[in-house]
This record gives structure tokens, C-alpha cells and sequence, in this order.
């Protein structure tokens, strides 16, 4: 089983792509395992039925060995004379006795066969007892019929492999979708930090800002005129009603000027809030109220300037 790749890379290299479809397509089967030819699977099957059959050789004789040597502690089902042969002949089968030994239980092994019928008899149901015993143990609330043990059993066991082919095909998807998942997070990040940097240090922000600070250097500097002129005034005119009035009209600048300051500073509190706001809806909205305060407050200052241009 090969591991996912990201389509990017497939894409931007032609013929690894190609060698990559050709190993999960061809060369390789879901689980990993090399693909054979049809000559290749014939043989490869007839060699795994081989040992199938070698092995249900085995197994018998194990299970006859098993049985033999179950028997011969029981003295209540042979004779004891067939009790002790039945020892002997497991005792035998268990050690692999040497063929140039094999002649001193030949009397014993031609007495076996001889009574074989009644031995196969008593190994039977032994046998028949332990299978009646899984039955139970497989369906402990119905009772089944031993006989169809082998196919629940070859039934459970193809079962057991489909899950496991599934579970691996579902695991395989699974990495599959990580990794779109990963690819999908990743663009969303970089997304979202592209425009927070719009937002932050876009061309609009910079925009505004550069207004604001123009308008309280304007404010500024009118201010820093109008005491200059209010100074010279003071020093021409020497009446006190006149300076009882320029006074008047001199804190009324004032009041303005300090009306000018605070728009400026609730431009600069205002666009230190756009600055740290972390989405860019009405983005267009906001702007042109900003846009709007900028022009009320150059109106402003145009009409203190014509105010001044009027009074000299």
C-alpha cells in the first residue's frame, strides 16, 4: 500500500505520476502485495492448494495423535488390555520412534490394527464430545448441529477477511481525506492572514491614516496662527471694548479649535479601531464615513480661515 500523494506534486512531475498510477494500478494490489501474471497466479494457486491439503494432512494426523493419547487416560472406555496398546501406540507416535526400532512394537502394532474398528470407535467420540463442546461455546443459547461447524467457521473467517480488506480500503481513504483536509487548513490559513494584513496594512488604511495625521497637523498649525495673530492684535489695538470683543472672538476660536482636536482625535481613536478589526466586511461603508468626517473637518477649517480673512 503506497502512500497518499498531493495531486500538486503528481501534477507538476508528468512521469512520476504516471509511475505512480502504474504501480497502484498494475504492479500492486490493495493490500500491498506484488500482482501476478495470469501464468504467475496459476501457479501461485495450485502451490497454496498444495499446502492447504498438506496441512489438513496435518492436522489430522495431530488431531488422530491428540485423540490416541486422550483415550489411553481413560479406563473406563477400552479394555485394558486395549487401554495399555492404546498407551503404547500414543507414547510411540508422540516419541518418533527411529525406524531400526520400529520391529520391536511390530506385535503391538499389528495388534492395533486388528482392533482398530472398536480404537476408531472410542476416538470418535472423543472427538463428537469436543466438537458438541464448541458448538456450544459458538451459540451457547441454540443448540447446532456439529456438522456444520466447518462452514460457520469458513463463513466467519471470510467475514474476518472482508472486514479486514475493508478496514484497510477505509483506512487508505482516510489518509486520502487528511491530507485534502490538511491542504484546505493550510489555504485557509494563508487566506485569512493575507487579508488581515490587507486590513492592517492595505492601501485604504495607510490612505486614511495619512489623512488624519494632514488634518491634525492642519489644526495644529491654525492654531499655533491664530494665537500668533491674536498676539498682534492685542499689541495694535489698545481699547478695552475692542479687546473685551477680540477676546470674546479669540476664546470662540478657541472653543473651535478644540472641536477641531477632539474630531481629530475621534478620527484617530476611530481608525485605531478599523486597524485592529479583523474582518473587512463593510470595509467600503466605513471608509466612506471617514471619508465624509474628513471633508466636515476641512470644511471647518476653511470656514475659520475665511472667519480670520474677514476680520483682517
Amino acid at each position: 500500500m503506497l502512500p497518499p500523494i498531493q495531486p500538486e506534486i503528481l501534477s507538476a512531475n508528468p512521469k512520476f505520476d504516471a509511475l505512480y498510477r502504474d504501480l497502484c494500478t498494475n504492479k500492486l494490489e490493495h493490500d500491498g502485495t506484488t500482482r501476478l501474471d495470469a501464468k504467475a497466479q496459476k501457479e501461485h494457486d495450485a502451490m497454496v492448494d498444495e499446502l492447504r491439503k498438506a496441512r489438513v494432512a496435518n492436522a489430522k494426523q495431530n488431531l488422530v495423535r491428540a485423540y490416541l493419547r486422550t483415550v489411553s487416560f481413560r479406563g473406563d472406555d477400552l479394555p485394558d488390555e486395549l487401554q495399555e496398546l492404546v498407551s503404547i501406540i500414543a507414547a510411540t507416535l508422540q516419541a518418533r520412534l527411529a525406524k531400526e526400532d520400529a520391529h520391536l512394537l511390530r506385535d503391538d502394532v499389528d495388534k492395533f490394527k486388528d482392533n482398530i474398528a472398536l480404537i476408531a470407535l472410542v476416538v470418535s467420540h472423543a472427538a463428537a464430545e469436543d466438537i458438541t463442546a464448541l458448538a456450544r461455546i459458538q451459540s451457547p443459547e441454540q443448540a447446532l448441529d456439529w456438522r456444520d461447524m466447518p462452514t460457520r467457521i469458513r463463513d466467519r473467517q471470510t467475514s474476518i477477511a472482508k472486514a479486514d480488506a475493508e478496514i484497510a480500503t477505509t483506512r487508505l481513504k482516510l489518509v486520502h481525506e487528511a491530507s485534502d483536509l490538511h491542504h484546505l487548513y493550510r489555504k485557509v490559513m494563508e487566506t485569512s492572514i493575507r487579508l488581515l494584513e490587507q486590513t492592517i496594512h492595505g492601501s485604504v488604511a495607510r490612505s486614511t491614516k495619512a489623512k488624519a495625521d494632514y488634518l491634525a497637523t492642519v489644526a495644529e498649525g491654525m492654531s499655533r496662527k491664530l494665537q500668533l495673530q491674536h498676539s498682534q492684535l492685542m499689541n495694535q489695538v489698545g481699547s478695552s471694548e475692542l479687546q473685551d470683543v477680540l477676546r470674546s472672538k479669540s476664546d470662540d476660536l478657541g472653543g473651535e479649535s478644540m472641536t477641531l482636536r477632539r474630531r481629530t482625535r475621534e478620527l484617530e481613536e476611530y481608525l485605531e479601531e478599523y486597524r485592529k478589526a479583523q474582518a473587512v466586511e463593510g470595509l467600503a461603508e466605513e471608509y466612506a464615513a471617514i471619508l465624509r468626517e474628513t471633508d466636515q473637518v476641512q470644511a471647518d477649517v476653511e470656514r475659520l480661515h475665511s472667519a480670520r480673512e474677514k476680520r483682517n
